[in-house]
């Protein structure tokens, strides 16, 4: 439920940002003036917003299947951890003109689920021993 709610965090921040700083687009105006070339702050959000989506749509799917008591929960959040930890690099990872596309803290906020994902994994997999 945490990472769930963690995905969460990351499209609120970003909605936050959008209607009020838009330190993201800010951000990216930086790293693009460079270049004579000006993004769009439907791209940068959008791949934010479709992050924490994706991400929050795996954690659902992973707390029905644990809730169900179905002996591949442990498995499926152990995937979906890595999916998730994919999606936080590709945010911290992004370059270009040699510069990070989306500062730190967007990556860090996605990096928040995976963590409550990999405390859920271990939990999830001891409970599947159990079961045996």
């Amino acid at each position: 439920m945490t990472a769930f709610a963690l995905s969460l965090v990351l499209a609120v921040a970003a909605l936050a940002d959008q209607f009020s700083s838009h330190t993201l687009t800010g951000h990216a105006r930086d790293v693009y003036a460079s270049s004579g070339q000006l993004p769009t702050s439907g791209v940068l959000y959008g791949l934010v917003y479709t992050v924490a989506i994706v991400d929050a749509l795996l954690w659902l799917l992973v707390l029905g299947v644990a809730r169900s008591h179905r002996r591949p929960a442990g498995i499926l959040s152990v995937i979906t951890a890595l999916i998730s930890a994919a999606f936080a690099a590709a945010l911290l990872a992004s370059t270009e003109y040699g510069a990070q596309i989306f500062p730190p803290v967007w990556g860090a906020l996605a990096i928040l689920p995976v963590v409550a994902g990999i405390l859920a994994s271990v939990l999830l997999l001891r409970r599947d021993r159990s079961i045996d």
